[in-house]
């Protein structure tokens, strides 16, 4: 029954485009949405269910996508929890399933069917919905073939294009976006072709295209909101669960298909106190902030090996990295001209601490080792 009932809200949203063509709308993203790892909420994170109020308020916000791990594991009561909560706001709502949502998928299964990838259509603008816990997040085989067909046969006909996932397809170890700091990498192949064959079909058409995924922000480590923009292509990353700028992004589509964003802060009362979601904007230079007089550490997570960045400045340093437990796994001392190289790829897996004393101090940096 919870099948019809999911997939009756795709066909109500299909054919409501029919009725709504060139009409401003809203709706919200959220991520990782059963919070604090290790916590047994009842339904969804606490701070999230705060701010059902406030959506209720915003009349324009049309329906919610949620990007992943609505549960920690799967049980028919909490599944049964999550969609009574949601269903006090009376709105639609879509799910791009997490790792953790199909552990235990039978109970997932149960109550929307096996479909873990679809595409539907609001107001002119194409949502398309991946799984990419399918093939260690790759999308490939039966899914990427869906995702061709879908472009092929809907983007010409579109304004905007939505993509959901979970997993943030466009990080990876080695590129500009190693900066930023995952929840997880359970289940990522070492290897994944989101850049060399998912990325390209979406840089070639001429429509704007958001990619949004949610595991960010529920790790004490872990980055909590991302944002990116080139050319065509926009990508956007958000989360929620370890209780420090916990958010969700309602997305705005004005009568001219312009798209603007609101950051909306989970754990103080000013729901603007993260500032603009462009402020989050990937940009080496402003992540690591060269002109202040500590360091940053990039990529994190990493394999072992990184690089200690302090930006123009020359110093003598003396780098230190813990275990978790504290004990020190490697010290030395070097002379910084703007970066230094560190190989520790013989590091066991694991949270690690990068301590660096130089003239101005001490600063310490947590890093995950994978």
């Amino acid at each position: 029954m919870k099948t019809v009932v999911f997939f009756s809200f795709i066909l109500f949203s299909i054919s409501h485009n029919l009725f709504s063509q060139d009409q401003s709308y809203s709706f919200f993203i959220a991520g990782h949405v059963y919070g604090t790892p290790g916590v047994q909420n009842v339904g969804f994170h606490p701070p999230f269910k705060a701010k059902f109020e406030y959506i209720q308020e915003r009349e324009e916000i049309e329906f919610g996508v949620f990007l992943g791990d609505l549960v920690i594991y799967g049980s028919e009561e909490k599944w049964e929890n999550v969609i009574a909560e949601f269903d006090t706001l009376g709105l639609l709502w879509y799910i791009a399933v997490g790792n953790h949502d199909l552990k235990n998928p039978e109970y997932y299964y149960a109550q929307f069917g096996d479909i873990t990838y679809y595409s539907f259509s609001h107001n002119n603008d194409l949502f398309i919905i991946l799984n990419p816990n399918i093939d260690s997040w790759n999308i490939s085989g039966d899914q990427l073939v869906f995702l061709q067909n879908t472009l092929n046969e809907d983007a010409s006909n579109h304004d905007n294009i939505f993509v959901m996932m979970h997993q943030l397809l466009w990080w990876s170890p080695d590129n500009e976006y190693s900066v930023i700091t995952l929840n997880s990498l359970e289940g990522r192949a070492s290897e994944i072709n989101f850049w060399s064959e998912i990325e390209p079909l979406f840089h070639e058409l001429d429509n704007n295209v958001v990619m949004c995924a949610g595991d960010l922000g529920a790790a004490s480590y872990a980055t909590s909101v991302m944002y990116d923009n080139y050319d065509n292509i926009t990508f956007i990353g958000t989360g929620m669960g370890k209780l420090v700028d916990d958010n969700f992004v309602v997305i705005n589509v004005d009568q001219n298909k312009n798209i603007s964003y609101d950051l909306i802060c989970l754990n103080e009362e000013e729901l603007d106190c993260l500032g603009e979601l462009e402020d989050y904007i990937i940009s080496v230079p402003t992540l690591l902030n060269p002109d202040n007089n500590c360091f940053e550490l990039y990529p994190n997570p990493n394999s072992g090996i990184f690089q200690i960045y302090v930006g123009n400045l020359s110093c003598e340093a003396e780098i230190s990295v813990y275990s978790y437990n504290g004990e020190i796994v490697f010290n030395s001392s070097y002379l910084i001209e703007k970066s230094v190289s560190i190989n520790l790829e013989a590091l066991e897996a694991g949270i690690y601490f990068v301590k660096v004393k130089h003239q101005d101090g001490i600063t310490v940096k947590k890093m995950l080792v994978f």
